[in-house]
């Protein structure tokens, strides 16, 4: 509104100085007309200022002038109500309407970066030890994830990758939380596949992580591990053989052993009651566990 104003109040001092500068040209006209007439006129006498409308020329331009300044005014105080993010976003809320007076540091606006979309995952501090987390000031990168999205009955998967911990341990869980990031959530500058849903902000996704690569090891099933990190082995002899293990890690329904096995050794899976060195074992089933 204040531009217009001031676009309207430019017009108006153009149209004054326009009707002025008409009314000098006709006031000059005649007193030249009047001294052509008059023989006993001075041809070197000058006309009064007033009678010529200098003054109000002067006015008239200065009007149009101070118009013009206020115009320029009101758009710069209109492009300075325009408010520009330092990165791509997505307007997430509106804290502000029109007309109303914003102070210096005053919250108008949440917005979301449209860039990168980030995932809080909480791991425990044992898993952290399978992943590459870039630390600050250094150039590596981090492990690969694969972020699932699940729709109905369909499923979508989306490249990211770990990019940082947040640097502190949930004192209720005791849990760390890294951070994945998926790069263009909304698909604003990459080709859409299969009419794949964009990556927005609160949807549930399961994440997989693909750490670091042990050689040299066997996963076993959880049952198969016992006491004291021990696992029971059939040798040649279909005897029982109880030997120490070391476990690099422990899963819900499986372990994985780097130390105390040898590939083709045979494991037993059931309990054996009295279980002892060197017990003679029956095979239930060749090629099944006992």
């Amino acid at each position: 509104m204040a531009v217009v104003r001031a676009r309207a109040a430019l017009a108006q001092a153009e149209l004054e100085l326009a009707k002025v500068e008409s009314s000098a040209l006709i006031a000059r006209r005649e007193w030249k007309g009047l001294a052509m007439d008059n023989p006993a006129t001075d041809k070197n006498e000058k006309p009064n200022p007033l009678v010529l409308y200098e003054p109000q020329i002067k006015k008239a331009r200065a009007d149009v002038a101070a118009a013009g300044a206020a115009l320029n005014q009101a758009e710069l105080d209109l492009q300075r109500t325009r408010i520009y993010a330092p990165f791509d976003c997505r307007v997430r809320s509106e804290r502000v309407e029109a007309g109303q007076y914003v102070r210096a540091g005053s919250s108008v606006a949440v917005l979301a970066g449209t860039e990168t979309a980030e995932i809080v995952v909480p791991l425990s501090l044992e898993e952290l030890q399978w992943l590459r987390i870039p630390r600050q000031g250094a150039e590596d990168k981090g492990s690969p994830a694969t972020v699932k999205i699940t729709v109905g009955r369909q499923s979508f998967s989306r490249q990211g990758r770990v990019v940082r911990s947040l640097g502190e341990v949930d004192p209720k869980g005791r849990m760390a939380r890294v951070v994945v990031a998926v790069d263009d959530p909304y698909y604003l500058n990459t080709r859409r596949n299969n009419n794949e849903p964009d990556l927005e902000m609160g949807m549930f996704v399961e994440v997989t992580f693909y750490g670091k690569v042990l050689s040299g090891v066997f996963p076993v099933p959880a049952n198969a591990l016992r006491e004291n990190n021990t696992v029971w082995v059939v040798n040649g002899e279909d005897r029982l053989n109880i030997r120490p293990v070391t476990v690099v890690r422990r899963k819900q329904e499986s372990v994985i052993i780097s130390d105390g096995l040898k590939e083709g050794e045979r494991l037993v899976l059931t309990s054996i009651s009295g279980a002892a060195e060197g017990m003679k074992l029956r095979l239930l089933d060749e090629g099944e566990g006992l």
